[in-house]
């Protein structure tokens, strides 16, 4: 496959050709959110939640490993991939998960502290640690997130799609949203330092994303790094664009081209102080946006802040203003009339996007391409036998009104 990169205010290839992704997101995977597992409500938020009460339902650390191992191994799967480029989709953007760029071992310190809240600073300290000691990410092709990418990428691959690898819970939080980052502390990313005094969380990023770009420097099926995803209600957009410059710096300093994206506060959505301009190395990025439940007429009315551009207008004239690519990283969760409209105008300005999401629990259609029926995992361990049985593609219940309104050729 061909390397994308940046020409002002396109997508395109080594051939110069534009190239328009129009992807689905795999949520629910690698990290589930608390909305995905039971639609009809539940005090269970967030996958960390998930665990402690299948930890208080009497089940071992062992246990419940085993089953979000199996979680991992059955539901996403080749016939999942090759569903849906079957559908026309030529991208995957894949959320992941920090945790599953630890080991095994270093994972279970995370999980002691789920189990028992006071054990966070042993956490923290073996972070610090093992960033100290070297072996924070040092054997790449024993860590079960990239093996996963590594099987995600062959899939994608042999049917000429594009994978975006959006670090979707970063170290820590990158804000207060618990559901989408699996936070154990609210903004943990900005404000937690270490014995040393270092932002450890933000230094395990950095650590993060060096291994992937080492691993992946010369792997033409990734389109871009989606650095961070939605950043959210963060005290000062600085911050962010701080760790950001940061990251694409480390990145290009290994020499790796990728294409990387930005994203900004408010889920993704506000640039204030994050213009392409304001970086270190602004070539080669790609900014996004995130479309929910925007009215429809609302994408006419020029929003007063130019750098607030989840609205068309904004979206686009943020990128003609500043000669450089957008993307809709997320949209969808809506009905099917709203999500057939906000897709033709994106279409009709050459604009790629992603639905959100492929599949998720319900009893009845959704906005995902397919429905998991039910129980809930939040039924908890009586549910867990059923949960991983109907999870698995051949089990799911497609959407067939979705997919009329969404997929690029249903």
């Amino acid at each position: 496959m061909s390397r994308l990169s940046a020409d002002k205010t396109k997508v395109v290839n080594e051939q110069g050709e534009e190239i328009i992704l129009k992807a689905i997101g795999l949520g629910g995977w690698l990290l589930q959110e608390g909305y995905m597992l039971n639609p009809q409500g539940s005090e269970i938020g967030t996958q960390w939640q998930m665990k402690k009460a299948f930890y208080d339902q009497g089940l071992t650390m062992e246990e419940v490993e085993i089953f979000y191992q199996e979680w991992r191994d059955k539901f996403i799967t080749q016939k999942d991939i090759d569903h849906i480029a079957s559908l026309g989709f030529n991208a995957i953007r894949i959320p992941m998960h920090y945790e599953l760029f630890l080991t095994s071992g270093q994972r279970s310190k995370r999980n002691n502290a789920i189990k028992d809240t006071t054990l966070l600073s042993d956490y923290i300290n073996g972070l610090s640690s093992w960033l100290d000691e070297g072996i924070l990410f040092a054997h790449p092709d024993e860590l079960e997130g990239v093996q996963i990418l590594d099987r995600l990428l062959e899939w994608c691959g042999a049917n000429g799609m594009y994978v975006i690898l959006d670090l979707h819970a970063a170290p820590g939080g990158q804000g207060t949203d618990i559901n989408i980052a699996d936070i154990l502390v609210k903004n943990d990313l900005w404000n937690r330092k270490d014995k040393k005094g270092r932002h450890i969380y933000q230094e395990v990023t950095v650590e993060l994303w060096k291994m992937l770009s080492d691993q992946y420097i010369d792997d033409n099926r990734i389109a871009w790094y989606d650095l961070i995803n939605e950043p959210n209600n963060v005290p000062s957009n600085q911050l962010i664009h701080d760790l950001f410059d940061r990251l694409i710096t480390a990145i290009r300093k290994k020499g790796d081209d990728h294409m990387i994206m930005v994203e900004g506060n408010g889920w993704g959505n506000n640039y204030d102080l994050m213009e392409p301009y304001s970086f270190t190395h602004p070539e080669n990025l790609i900014f996004n946006a995130h479309r929910y439940w925007i009215p429809v007429e609302e994408d006419t009315l020029l929003d007063p802040n130019p750098n607030q551009i989840n609205r068309i207008i904004n979206l686009t004239a943020f990128r003609d203003r500043h000669q450089v690519p957008v993307w809709v990283g997320e949209t969808g969760e809506n009905d099917n009339a709203w999500l057939k409209q906000n897709i033709n105008k994106l279409d009709k300005t050459n604009i790629g996007w992603c639905h959100w999401t492929y599949k998720r629990f319900d009893k009845h259609e959704n906005a995902a391409l397919r429905r998991i029926k039910p129980p809930y995992p939040t039924e908890g361990k009586t549910a867990m036998e059923s949960v991983l049985k109907n999870i698995q593609f051949r089990n799911t219940i497609p959407n067939t009104k979705t997919i009329q309104s969404v997929a690029p050729t249903p």
